[in-house]
C-alpha cells in the first residue's frame, strides 16, 4: 500500500511537471488540466489564509495567472505541488498585506472545499470539526489531505520546521478523531 501511494505521488508529480513544462510553452489545455488537478488544494489553502470566499476565489485566479506567466521559471525537482503552494502562499500574503487586515471568518464563510465528500451532512460535520483546530493546524491538514503535500513540502510552504508540521498534523488528527468519535464534543 505504501509503495502504491509513493508510485502514485511520483506519477502525479511527473504529470504536474509535464503540465508546467507545457504551460511554459503557452499550452492552455495543460493549464486547464493543471487547474483541474490542483484547484481543490489551492482553493482550500487560499480560503484558510484569506478567511473569505471572494478573496480566496480572487487569489485562485491570481495563482493560475501567475503560474501561466512564470511556469518557465519552474525547475523540475519532483515537487511541483510545493512550488504551486508556495506561489499560492505568496499571493495570499501579498493580498493580506495590501488589505492590511486579517478578518476572522464569519460562520457562512467557514466551510472548506473538500470535493470528495458528497453528502452535505458529512461536509457540515467536517466543517464543524475543523473549527476546533488552530489556524495553523487547519492549514497543515488542508495541505496534507487536499493538496496532498508531504510533510517536508508543507514545512517549506508554511516556513516552519518539518518536526513542527508533523506534531501539528498528529495533534490535529487526534483532535478531529476525538471530536468525530465523541459526537461533536472536544476537550483539551
Amino acid at each position: 500500500m505504501v509503495l502504491f501511494m509513493m508510485a502514485d505521488d511520483s506519477a502525479r508529480s511527473r504529470r504536474l511537471e509535464e503540465y508546467l513544462k507545457e504551460i511554459a510553452d503557452d499550452n492552455m489545455a495543460s493549464l486547464r488540466l493543471l487547474y483541474e488537478e490542483t484547484s481543490a488544494g489551492v482553493y482550500s489553502f487560499t480560503l484558510s489564509m484569506l478567511k473569505n470566499r471572494e478573496d480566496a476565489e480572487d487569489a485562485m485566479q491570481d495563482v493560475y495567472l501567475s503560474i501561466h506567466r512564470s511556469a518557465h521559471l519552474y525547475t523540475p525537482m519532483g515537487r511541483p505541488m510545493e512550488w504551486i503552494m508556495t506561489v499560492t502562499k505568496n499571493i495570499c500574503i501579498s493580498k493580506l498585506r495590501a488589505r492590511n487586515k486579517l478578518n476572522p471568518l464569519s460562520d457562512e464563510d467557514k466551510p472548506i472545499a473538500f470535493p470528495d465528500i458528497s453528502r452535505s451532512e458529512d461536509r457540515m460535520l467536517l466543517n464543524e470539526a475543523l473549527k476546533i483546530l488552530t489556524d495553523e493546524e487547519r492549514k497543515v491538514i488542508i495541505l496534507k489531505t487536499v493538496a496532498q503535500l508531504k510533510h517536508r513540502e508543507i514545512a517549506t510552504v508554511l516556513g516552519i520546521p518539518q518536526a513542527t508540521v508533523r506534531s501539528k498534523y498528529r495533534r490535529a488528527l487526534k483532535k478531529l478523531k476525538q471530536y468525530l468519535t465523541k459526537g461533536g464534543a472536544y476537550r483539551e
